[in-house]
């Protein structure tokens, strides 16, 4: 793994392959960071499987969520001067920050996205998209997340898990769902 600075944003990038996968970390004021267990496992297994990946940090202070997709259009723009094909993973918060840049990638996983935050809403595009949210999710429930999947356009999947917003003991499910939809787009 080498550890990138873009534009004054630190990441982890580890290549490995032609695809790249950019991964964008959930709410930085919520101790959302590159680190996060989700994100790391997901990495890990997408390297193994062959694929570059991309994490970061946002750049400090927080931006009500406008720095934040600016952040990571800096870090798809990297990923895709040196990928033919690139991905956007985003979890929670960054979820909503990969979906307002999910039209300038190849495909687009949201991992419990919620539909508004700080100045930033949920955007559609026609990005073949996953959409996985959790059954007992404390901060979306499944009511909005449902409507959410609902919302969004085609070609999509949709997954329910059943687990928490955390996604504690399905950390697996979620890692399989996210790399077998990366391995079919």
């Amino acid at each position: 793994m080498v550890e990138v600075l873009v534009n004054g944003i630190r990441a982890s990038y580890e290549v490995r392959g032609e695809k790249g996968v950019l991964l964008c970390p959930p709410h930085p004021l919520m101790g959302g960071n590159r680190f996060d267990v989700r994100l790391e496992r997901i990495s890990a297994a997408l390297n193994k499987a062959g694929f570059s990946t991309l994490r970061f940090d946002y750049r400090q202070p927080f931006r009500n969520g406008t720095g934040e997709i600016e952040d990571a259009r800096y870090m798809l723009l990297y990923l895709k001067e040196r990928h033919e094909f690139v991905a956007v993973v985003g979890y929670s918060f960054g979820a909503v920050v990969t979906s307002n840049i999910a039209g300038e990638g190849d495909a687009l996983v949201l991992i419990s996205p919620l539909k508004k935050l700080h100045e930033i809403e949920l955007k559609d595009s026609i990005t073949p998209k996953l959409i996985v949210y959790a059954s007992y999710d404390d901060i979306v429930s499944v009511d909005e997340s449902k409507e959410i999947a609902e919302m969004l356009s085609e070609p999509k999947e949709v997954v329910e898990l059943d687990t928490d917003h955390f996604y504690m003991g399905k950390m697996d499910s979620l890692v399989k769902e996210v790399l077998d939809f990366l391995l079919r787009v």
